[in-house]
């Protein structure tokens, strides 16, 4: 096998990376520089950049299911392309759940988050592009444990958020709202943790 045939699984992880970043700063751009007027245009290019996610998916795994050999094991190549592509569904997510609550105002909090996802999805790409060197990337693993790290830093802000809300206000649509909206920011952390830990798990079962 060539290494350009190699190396396509690799770039389609890296492309799904950059995809899932292109979320991450849309969602940050959008929280930080608040405009309700906006929600339908910012709603449309989040689902651009998912559905673009999406086809380079499952352009791949249909491409997967006629190669005959693999750098690295089929179902570890499977695992890879969803768990990456899910990023930037629950990225996508996050705005939705604003869109159908009707979120007239943002929270301090929902910034904070949406820089955690930035900085996650920074690390997210440069641990996929130093993927395929695994076998003697002396990189890989920090990158690992910097969205580790991140992931625990969004849980912290998660339980701050909904205590501060439950602590502050007593109004019941406010307080559903916000604390299913928060709810999807902690899973998009959770989502590129995820990745990392399937990345981790590939690296053992590769070596």
């Amino acid at each position: 096998m060539s290494n350009k045939k190699n190396n396509c699984y690799f770039e389609a992880f890296m492309e799904l990376a950059d995809y899932s970043k292109q979320a991450a700063d849309l969602l940050n751009d959008y929280v930080n520089h608040f405009d309700l007027s906006k929600m339908g245009e910012k709603i449309k290019e989040m689902h651009e950049i998912e559905t673009k996610a999406d086809s380079t998916k499952h352009e791949m795994m249909d491409r997967l299911t006629k190669e005959f050999i693999t750098p690295i094991e089929r179902e570890d190549i499977n695992h890879l392309f969803n768990v990456i592509e899910n990023v930037s569904d629950t990225i996508e997510d996050v705005l939705i759940k604003m869109h159908i609550f009707c979120i007239s105002e943002i929270r301090p909090e929902a910034k904070e988050f949406a820089n955690i996802i930035v900085k996650s999805c920074e690390a997210l790409k440069k641990m996929m592009a130093e993927f395929p060197n695994y076998k003697k990337s002396t990189q890989l693993q920090k990158y690992i444990i910097e969205i580790n790290d991140l992931e625990e830093e969004g849980d912290k802000l998660y339980t701050g958020s909904v205590h501060n809300l439950f602590s502050t206000s007593k109004d019941p649509i406010e307080l559903l709202t916000w604390t299913e909206t928060m709810d999807r920011f902690e899973k998009s952390c959770d989502s590129i943790e995820h990745v990392a830990i399937v990345v981790e798990s590939v690296v053992m079962n590769n070596i």
